[in-house]
């Protein structure tokens, strides 16, 4: 019983993130086709989540489409986890401005995990989506994070770090080197550090309600943020350097 109320809640779950990657109605044959899930299972559970007011559903070929209630479950997450909503438009202009893809991350352990995404605008873009997570050690929005803490904090982060990567010390020199220049400059670029081709330049933020430390970063393809480096790390810097109270 237990085993089914977890699948159930599992496969409601990938049904909803299904429409966040479509984005429009969708019908009980094109769910079952793309999930593979059994048409019986598909029925109950398109028909609890209409029941709950989850889901709506009209016409003869029976298409569903999320409703407001489940919109409003979310409200209030951009604010708790970002600090203000005002952050948002900030990101967004980023974006537009360079169109370049943008990501908002935060620490979590010896990752830095992305809260919040915006794909750039080029024919070939950057793709991340939120949720994923990028190493701590080695990314530039990892170094500049470390670059905001103390160097008491760093020496420690990478001494636990090196104890479950021993076979990786030998890219510790360079990463400290990354973190110098970084907490020096304010800002940082790596290339391909992460992701063949890609380039990526970071710089932090702080909220001011707790102080939690946010990294902000464009990324693209090499060439493109090689030739724009210096002015985008300015465009960042205008945009980010005077924030509101967050």
């Amino acid at each position: 019983m237990t085993q089914d109320l977890v699948k159930s809640a599992a496969r409601a779950m990938e049904i909803l993130e299904l429409f966040a990657v479509e984005r429009r109605r969708l019908n009980s044959a094109f769910l079952a086709t793309r999930l593979g899930y059994p048409k019986s299972s598909l029925s109950v559970l398109l028909k609890s989540l209409v029941a709950q007011g989850y889901l709506a559903t009209g016409g003869d070929d029976q298409d569903y489409f999320p409703t407001m209630k489940l919109a409003r479950l979310g409200e209030w997450v951009p604010a708790a986890l970002l600090g203000s909503q005002a952050l948002i438009p900030l990101l967004e202009r980023l974006r537009d401005e360079t169109s370049e893809t943008v990501t908002l991350t935060i620490a979590s352990d010896f990752q830095m995990r992305v809260v919040h995404t915006l794909v750039g605008t080029h024919p070939i873009a950057f793709q991340v989506e939120d949720g994923v997570s990028f190493p701590m050690v080695g990314s530039a929005i990892g170094s500049m994070y470390l670059a905001t803490q103390t160097e008491a904090a760093v020496k420690a982060r990478l001494a636990a770090w090196a104890k479950l990567h021993p076979d990786k010390l030998g890219m510790l020199p360079e990463v400290e080197t990354a973190i110098a220049h970084a907490r020096t400059d304010g800002a940082i670029a790596v290339y391909d550090s992460v992701v063949p081709d890609a380039g990526a330049i970071a710089v932090p933020i702080r909220r001011h309600s707790d102080g939690e430390v946010m990294v902000v970063a464009l990324a693209g393809l090499n060439h493109r943020i090689r030739a724009r480096e210096e002015k985008l790390i300015g465009v960042m810097h205008s945009i980010f350097d005077r924030l509101p109270e967050l």
